[in-house]
């Protein structure tokens, strides 16, 4: 009994097949080439990266809300050095 044994282009499975009857006589299909692990690794590396950026987004926010806040500190004290605006009507 003459046997050939063939790799389906489709899904990856070895087929061994008859050839006198064109009969598949067995079939291993393919490891998959992920895992639970594998999964719940990239998940928690996207989790990590998330969170990096979100740690990184709220520093910033609170740099720039320092930052406004200082310059609203020193327009309040330099306001008292700026001289009152002519009024028109004292110009004549």
């Amino acid at each position: 009994m003459p046997r050939l044994k063939v790799e389906c282009p489709d899904c990856g499975c070895r087929l061994l097949v008859d050839t006198k009857t064109g009969l598949v006589i067995r079939s291993e299909s393919k490891k998959p080439d992920y895992s639970f692990e594998s999964a719940l690794e990239a998940i928690t590396d996207r989790k990590a990266k998330a969170d990096q950026r979100f740690s990184k987004v709220v520093d910033a926010e609170k740099r720039r809300h320092a930052s406004l806040e200082d310059k609203f500190r020193e327009a309040l004290r330099s306001k008292d050095e700026l001289e009152d605006p002519k009024r028109l009507w004292d110009l004549d």
